[in-house]
């Protein structure tokens, strides 16, 4: 790669992504709600967990292993069918009330209070003092952007009461939890009656709750985040901050994750269902396995050929990334190699899991591969995860090693030339050490 087109590469991404960037990380409302989704993470792994059991992906078998699992799921199904349909059915709440003690932490104020107040918030927004089947999906992934928006509302209500003081007062000898109660009366009142004026206002001009309305609005928007473009665009968008040193990986998934997670559930809807096909390809699973293989930018073979280098300093970078990029962390060889600020690795570092995300893509559109049905941990090596995230799919094995060996082959011509350079650099000190 040309050395005056990589700074001049490196200048506009320093210019106009990094302001960007620092301005995404710091900004509380993102920070909350990260913090939400991943509060909400060890229920929604053990509900995607009882997906193989309770759906296994294949029927009508009477012989061999295949018939002790479907027999299994039989037996099964009544003892973990509620703990799945909780777990993911009421994730909305648990992200309303990640997200509301979050923000709250960021902001000085009693959590759990306004964790609370936050999941109020979201109950009244979302309609649910009507208990019907319609307004109780709600409460899962088809409510998540409800649970986002009534979450921020609530506590930035309770922060604009908090800071001119209009809250009640107690004496200083009473308990703090009471003073913090009696504090939260009023902020309390007037979130819930604007959020019902507004409810019942929308309901009578429209005749729909807002989780309807945004679903109405938002479609064309939740249909475009599960396309190539926006596949490419976030992997774009990721791997530059990355090589920028800035961890763009959490701002993705940060925007991401709403739509991540009604796609999931829209695909475990329909494998409940029995439908060939799902509706949905772009979820975190096909992110962390056929794009991150190894860790961000797919870097898991610049192990390998780290570790056969015969330059001391990667060998020693290598040997001490396999263990950590096997289970998807790659700070080893981001900062090691170093790939991070590297101009001669940029190209790789961002074509390389666009490729992959491309290949992988076409593959799943085509039937090839089979769509993502459970949210597997991101640090599950990638051919486990991707097979096991796939409701157990040998296929979505094959991709990752596709992947990989893509991975490889581009890769080497550049850390060839990565490899002459510290091989020169380390023959000049070798021969002043020597002079010396």
């Amino acid at each position: 790669m040309n050395d005056s087109l990589a700074r001049i590469i490196t200048s506009n991404i320093e210019h106009y992504m990094l302001p960007l960037a620092r301005v995404l990380m710091r900004n509380p409302h993102l920070t909350a709600m990260r913090d939400g989704f991943q509060l909400a993470m060890p229920f929604v792994f053990i509900g995607c967990m009882f997906v193989p059991i309770l759906f296994p992906p294949f029927s009508e078998v009477t012989t061999g292993p295949a018939a002790w699992w479907l027999s299994m799921a039989n037996t099964l199904r009544p003892f973990l069918l509620p703990s799945y349909q909780l777990t993911l059915g009421v994730m909305g709440l648990m992200i309303a009330f990640g997200v509301s003690s979050s923000l709250a932490k960021q902001y000085q104020l009693p959590e759990r209070l306004s964790g609370l107040t936050g999941c109020m918030a979201f109950l009244m927004l979302a309609g649910m003092h009507e208990q019907n089947e319609e307004t109780l999906r709600f409460l899962g992934g088809a409510g998540l952007f409800t649970a986002l928006i009534a979450s921020v509302y609530s506590v930035e209500i309770i922060r604009f009461f908090f800071k001119r003081g209009w809250y009640i007062s107690m004496p200083e000898d009473v308990p703090v939890l009471t003073v913090q109660s009696f504090k939260f009366l009023i902020p309390i009142l007037v979130v819930l009656l604007s959020i019902s004026s507004f409810d019942l206002a929308l309901h009578n001009n429209f005749g729909v709750h807002f989780p309807q309305l945004i679903e109405k609005i938002f479609r064309p928007l939740v249909l475009a985040s599960d396309s190539l473009l926006a596949v490419l665009i976030s992997i774009l968008v990721c791997q530059l901050l990355w090589f920028m040193g800035i961890h763009g990986a959490l701002i993705v998934t940060g925007i991401m994750n709403p739509f991540w997670m009604s796609n999931l559930i829209e695909n475990q809807d329909a494998l409940e269902a029995g439908l060939d096909v799902l509706p949905h390809i772009y979820l975190p699973a096909f992110w962390d396995f056929f794009i991150l293989i190894g860790g961000v930018g797919s870097t898991l073979p610049l192990v390998y050929l780290a570790m056969k280098s015969r330059v001391s300093q990667l060998r020693t970078v290598g040997k001490i990334s396999l263990i950590p990029s096997i289970f998807n962390i790659n700070e080893p060889i981001l900062f090691g190699f170093p790939v991070i600020m590297n101009p001669l690795f940029l190209l790789p570092f961002v074509f390389v899991p666009m490729l992959n995300a491309s290949i992988a893509w076409f593959l799943t559109s085509a039937g090839i591969l089979e769509n993502v049905v459970l949210l597997i941990p991101w640090s599950v090596p990638a051919p486990i995860g991707a097979a096991w995230a796939a409701n157990g799919s040998i296929t979505n094995v094959l991709m990752v090693i596709l992947a990989m060996v893509n991975s490889y082959f581009i890769y080497l011509p550049f850390f060839r030339a990565h490899e002459k350079i510290l091989s020169a650099q380390q023959e000049e000190r070798m021969n002043a050490q020597r002079a010396s």
